[in-house]
């Protein structure tokens, strides 16, 4: 990592956001050393944009900045929010990268595994690793962040609301999930299993509602040491209580990972195994309403969720099946959304790109580059 500021290149960070009129506004964010782009959030009073931007001399990803204001008028200066808190690296999983979420509300929460040493931020396996600490900061519309705060909640955390504007924290390796009550800032802790898992995945929808997935294997903070699969399990939520775990899989799967969708008539779960090629093949299986799963669909017939917006529209990917992978072999098909209510599935423009899911309403934004010097936007609306 260079130690002086003068071998860090120059970034510049821009936002373009497109109105629901077609207008587009463009603005420079910040044009910083090594300041790079976390993530964004939008609602339609405010945009806050996160950063990160590098310590030299310091073993750690850095801290976070935040630049924040209304979509049309002036903005302050990025705001350093991490204060004493670096950003930890990891050994493995679950990861350490910095999130942010939006409620209902418009308020905002980052949240990221924190250091104050050299061997907490290198992320050391054993007494390293295990001073990293989860920390977070809050952000109301029109006031400036809160200072960052310790909470109690898995490690790799990242923050959800949903929508009655209660906070939620998960992560990749912990079957425990962090909850603060909507107008509370204060997170109390919820085993939803109490085991080894992997792939935790936590999906919410409408009010105090959702859908958790996982393998019930293990992480690995050691490089020498694999993780390890094992069958897939889920949780429903409902009215903010977790349900008791039940078995998707039997007990010989083995699953090397899990993702999940929830809509308000249930959700879709995927997993993947590893075939006898070598080769990942996906399944998927319904999940109703009242936790009953429906078949298990396997290879091409298997869906993969990837997001869904407020109302229950859905962001998939197909499957593949084990032997379609090889020399000559077609590459995958672009996502598409599967429109709540029913309706033919619409593909996305390409195969690659990077989504985002309307925290309200109905609707996804689809970015994609066609080319190295062109980005493009494409939004679904019913």
């Amino acid at each position: 990592m260079p130690k002086r500021w003068g071998c860090y290149p120059v970034t510049t960070v821009h936002l373009m956001v497109v109105m629901a009129s077609g207008r587009t506004i463009a603005r420079v964010v910040t044009s910083a050393r090594d300041d790079g782009l976390v993530g964004v959030a939008l609602s339609p009073a405010e945009a806050t944009v996160l950063l990160a931007y590098s310590k030299p001399g310091i073993d750690s990803q850095g801290g976070l900045r935040v630049a924040y204001g209304p979509l049309i008028g002036r903005w302050a200066a990025p705001q350093t929010i991490s204060g004493r808190w670096g950003i930890g690296w990891t050994n493995g999983r679950p990861l350490a990268e910095p999130h942010l979420a939006l409620s209902p509300d418009g308020t905002v929460l980052v949240a990221w595994n924190g250091c104050l040493t050299r061997n907490a931020c290198l992320g050391a396996v054993g007494e390293g690793y295990a001073r990293q600490r989860v920390v977070v900061a809050w952000h109301r519309p029109g006031r400036p962040f809160a200072p960052p705060a310790v909470v109690r909640a898995p490690l790799g955390s990242v923050p959800q609301f949903d929508a009655t504007g209660s906070a939620y924290l998960s992560g990749d390796c912990s079957g425990t999930v962090a909850i603060a009550r909507v107008h509370s800032r204060r997170f109390s802790r919820t085993i939803v299993t109490g085991g080894a898992v992997k792939s935790f995945a936590l999906a919410l929808s409408g009010a105090r509602q959702g859908l958790a997935a996982w393998v019930a294997g293990a992480c690995s903070y050691d490089e020498t040491t694999p993780p390890r699969n094992g069958p897939v399990r889920i949780s429903l939520l409902r009215g903010g209580t977790f349900t008791r775990p039940q078995a998707l899989t039997a007990n010989t799967t083995e699953a090397m990972r899990s993702s999940a969708a929830a809509v308000p008539s249930g959700g879709i779960v995927s997993w993947d195994v590893r075939a006898a090629n070598e080769a990942e093949e996906p399944f998927s299986a319904r999940i109703g309403a009242n936790g009953v799963p429906g078949s298990i669909q396997q290879g091409a017939k298997a869906v993969i969720p990837i997001a869904a917006d407020a109302r229950g529209d859905l962001m998939l990917e197909d499957g593949r099946s084990a032997s379609s992978y090889g020399p000559g072999a077609p590459g995958p098909s672009p996502p598409f959304v599967r429109p709540a209510g029913g309706g033919p599935d619409e593909p996305a423009p390409s195969r690659f790109g990077s989504l985002a899911a309307a925290p309200a309403g109905r609707g996804f934004a689809f970015a994609w580059l066609p080319n190295l010097t062109t980005l493009n936007l494409s939004v679904w609306r019913p």
